[in-house]
């Protein structure tokens, strides 16, 4: 019988659907999305800026917490209550609004995490870890810039380059300019990833990868890095898939998008080159799967070739930075995660753990936790479902790629007493995980679909004609605001978890980068405000026994 089309589950896989039913216009409602994402982030870090409490002090840490996840879930749900009320207002209000609201959820997200770190610096003009660490390089690195003098071009320029312009143009210095750049770009995290997904997914899927595979891997004290990663994933999916059906590509049409995928590649190459490496073997492999070989070998060749084009006019110098470094360079920084079970990738909380009890946590089946197990299952049903599928083949082959090159690595640690950055294959691993549980959720849910709907076709389901219909857009409607409060709510604890962890501590978890900055005397030579005493630097920071 006939039909009006309904909105369905988002597929993981190719270009994002635009709207079918009211359309707004494509570019139009694309702006909206960017506006509600970054537009929600920005209201959350200024909202947080009325809140004074002591950040040295636990009651002033939990009321600071609290009045940010306060501001956050007033926000949020002013944003679901907006999509609620778009729903029976008007179709194209409707088209609207269930695309922003994911987009300004996703937004608030990191916003919370982006304001807690404002409160936890508040008094002082340092940024996380004040004058030490990859800090204080940074720092200093952006001083030599404003100079005139080099820097090395082995470091990825972009977060020099940007803290450096930023403390131009505030008239700030490298050290406050730095401080604003881990708020900013801590909170614009979410957006990020949210609109780097949308070129893969929709919006509620986008909302998905945002709150449950990346923001469990951002680090406030280095944003710059992780989003690379969370970014990188995307595009590299899409441009697989535009390769795979390259012979539907004009001449002129390859050559833009070639060129346009090089350039995006190779600024994210310039924001944080780590990523491209353990992601290389696993990312050459899934071009080699589904390259046209048959259909389109000549025009697949062409796009490669323009794509790694572009990536090198905008990478050259850093690759060679990284070339001309890479026979003299080891890292033999050796930490906790350097001394346990290499196979562990359930939890990644860099170089500082603090007060984590047995590490890896005990796990219930062989010393595998429940959470791997369910990683495991999501593995294995993204397989099972979409093993053909583009994504699931990018993310399986990134997935083997970085597993290989960390066991590799860890193996030798012991006969050439270095680690190389090993441990930072946990993210990617754990993204990719992440992200292959959710396509199985997805695909698993399409199959529900598809047979709801074999069965509404044979009347098995009470639907008839147009009531058939009506009753799914109206389903339609209400899962979406579904999932827009379950989101709110993941959102909300999994920001304020985030934001309470980085509050000022005297210990070895990463609180302690804002006790260092509420700890250290500023650049001005005088005491941060809620700071009783201060010292020179990091290394003379008063600690606790047993800090």
């Amino acid at each position: 019988m006939s039909r009006s089309p309904t909105v369905s589950v988002p597929a993981v896989e190719g270009p994002a659907p635009a709207a079918r039913v009211y359309p707004v216009g494509r570019w139009a409602a694309g702006a909206g999305e960017v506006v509600a994402a970054f537009g929600a982030a920005a209201v959350s870090v200024l909202l947080s800026t009325s809140i004074a409490v002591d950040p040295l002090n636990r009651i002033g840490q939990v009321s600071g917490v609290a009045a940010l996840d306060l501001r956050f879930l007033v926000v949020g749900l002013l944003v679901v209550v907006t999509c609620l009320v778009a729903g029976h207002a008007h179709p194209q209000a409707w088209s609207v609004a269930r695309r922003c609201a994911p987009a300004a959820i996703a937004g608030l997200a990191t916003g919370l995490i982006g304001g807690g770190v404002l409160v936890a610096l508040s008094g002082t003009d340092w940024p996380l870890f004040a004058n030490a660490g990859d800090s204080g390089q940074l720092i200093r690195w952006a001083d030599d810039l404003l100079a005139g003098r080099p820097v090395p071009a082995g470091y990825p320029p972009v977060a020099i380059h940007l803290v450096a312009g930023l403390a131009e143009l505030t008239g700030d210095n490298a050290a406050g300019a730095l401080r604003t750049f881990q708020i900013a770009a801590t909170s614009a995290f979410g957006p990020i990833a949210y609109l780097s997904w949308r070129l893969v997914t929709t919006p509620l899927w986008a909302l998905a990868v945002t709150l449950v595979a990346a923001v469990p891997v951002l680090e406030p004290y280095k944003p710059y890095t992780t989003v690379v990663l969370v970014a990188l994933v995307p595009v590299l999916i899409t441009f697989a898939g535009v390769l795979r059906t390259a012979q539907k590509l004009t001449w002129a049409r390859l050559a833009v998008v070639g060129v346009g995928t090089g350039v995006l590649l190779g600024v994210l190459f310039a924001v944080y080159s780590g990523w491209f490496v353990w992601s290389a073997p696993g990312a050459l492999v899934a071009t080699l799967v589904v390259f046209p070989w048959r259909t389109a070998a000549l025009r697949g060749l062409a796009l490669l070739g323009l794509t790694a084009a572009g990536l090198l006019a905008v990478a050259w110098p850093h690759l060679i930075g990284i070339l001309e470094a890479s026979g003299t360079v080891q890292d033999r920084f050796f930490y906790f995660d350097t001394l346990v079970d290499p196979a562990y990738i359930a939890m990644w909380r860099n170089d500082l753990p603090g007060d984590t009890g047995p590490w890896p946590p005990p796990g219930e089946l062989a010393g595998v936790g429940v959470f791997t197990a369910l990683l495991v299952v999501g593995l294995g049903a993204a397989v099972a479902l979409g093993g053909r599928r583009t994504s699931v083949i990018m993310l399986c082959s990134l997935l083997a790629g970085a597993w290989l090159m960390r066991l590799g690595f860890a193996s030798a640690m012991y006969a050439t007493g270095s680690v190389q950055l090993y441990p930072r294959t946990t993210p990617e691993i754990l993204f990719c995980l992440l992200l292959l549980s959710i396509v199985a959720v997805r695909l698993g849910a399409r199959r529900l679909g598809d047979l709801a709907r074999r069965w509404d076709d044979h009347g098995l389901l009470g639907g008839a004609n147009g009531q058939g219909t009506r009753e799914a857009e109206r389903t339609t409607r209400a899962a979406t605001i579904g999932v827009l409060c379950a989101g709110l709510l993941l959102a909300l604890s999994m920001g304020s978890s985030v934001a309470d962890r980085h509050m000022p501590r005297d210990d070895d978890s990463v609180g302690l980068l804002a006790y260092a900055a509420q700890m250290v005397r500023q650049v001005d030579g005088t005491c941060p405000d809620h700071s009783d005493r201060c010292v020179a630097n990091v290394g003379e920071v008063p600690r606790r026994a047993g800090g």
